[in-house]
């Protein structure tokens, strides 16, 4: 986890979570994307940071996969001016993940949304000091606790011994309850949607409760302008590139990324440095099992009935 009040935000107005949500990148930006888009807000999501929790892939190979989802429009790194209840002004750094692609002028527009809380005629914001420096740079990463919707889904079992699951179940699902949650759903709220009207026999609960979280998904709430706490105003917003300090008022950004940082990528790119670690450097061995396709296999099995239970012999 980052610093309190830096580090991952949810992008506002996401379609619900599908298996599908990320089949348009390459396998590696998937991969990626898809462990962001679970991780809970103010995690830490730098490049550094993932390549530490994802050993697979060196901070090369992480910030090129980075640059292809700002591309890609799933990420925007913006620095954020805040007035707090004591009267201080402070800057904080938060990337911006949205598992629904948006475009440049989308992006624009979610910054100009909150500028609009500014005095009319204010000045462009002035580049944030050194100290603002983001977290997800700086701090090595640690594994966040458990969230709220893994402990929703831990408890399942205990209220209903039909909904019993495993710890991977859990967190296969996490991020789903994580949304239910975000989208003002309480926990008792959830755990009734996901207990009621149950067949009489359930023989995978994973699956089901996957198809139940997808399809009984709340809408989402009208969008509001950010606060951390209820003495926390957002005064204004600047974007920044994605990997160093500089933001738009002082560099032209490409995506979210400076022309400078970009040819960074696109040289370790040219020297085949942005390749998976070699077996010989890996911590562990290499696990054989392909993931994506073993996600596949288990989303596909949403989709089959729940067969009766077996009659018992006499």
């Amino acid at each position: 986890m980052a610093k309190a009040g830096y580090g991952k935000r949810h992008a506002p107005d996401q379609d619900p979570p599908r298996a599908h949500d990320f089949a348009g990148l390459e396998p590696r930006e998937a991969a990626i994307a898809a462990y962001i888009d679970r991780l809970p807000e103010g995690a830490a999501i730098g490049y550094k940071v993932l390549a530490e929790e994802l050993p697979d892939y060196g901070q090369q190979a992480c910030r090129s996969a980075l640059d292809r989802l700002t591309r890609a429009g799933h990420l925007r790194r913006i620095r954020v001016h805040v007035a707090v209840a004591d009267g201080q002004m402070r800057w904080v750094t938060r990337t911006y993940f949205s598992r629904t692609a948006r475009d440049a002028d989308w992006w624009a527009a979610h910054v100009r949304f909150v500028r609009g809380l500014d005095a009319p005629g204010q000045p462009p914001a002035p580049a944030a000091p050194a100290a603002a420096e983001t977290v997800e740079e700086s701090e090595p990463g640690v594994r966040a606790p458990r969230s709220e919707a893994y402990d929703v889904l831990a408890g399942l079992g205990r209220r209903e011994p039909r909904l019993q699951l495993s710890e991977g179940d859990c967190v296969e699902l996490e991020h789903l309850v994580g949304e239910w949650l975000a989208r003002g759903v309480g926990r008792e709220q959830i755990t009734q949607a996901l207990t009621s009207g149950l067949p009489a026999s359930v023989h995978s609960a994973g699956p089901l409760l996957r198809t139940r979280l997808e399809t009984k998904m709340p809408p989402s709430p009208a969008p509001r302008p950010e606060k951390d706490h209820p003495g926390e105003q957002i005064v204004r917003m600047v974007m920044m590139c994605l990997f160093c300090d500089e933001d738009e008022t002082t560099t032209d950004l490409d995506h979210g990324v400076c022309s400078d940082c970009r040819a960074q990528v696109a040289r370790d790119e040219a020297a085949g440095l942005t390749g998976d670690v070699p077996d010989t450097f890996l911590a562990r061995p290499r696990a054989e099992v392909d993931v994506a396709a073993r996600m596949a296999e288990l989303r596909s099995a949403t989709v089959r009935p729940v067969l009766p239970a077996p009659r018992t012999r006499r």
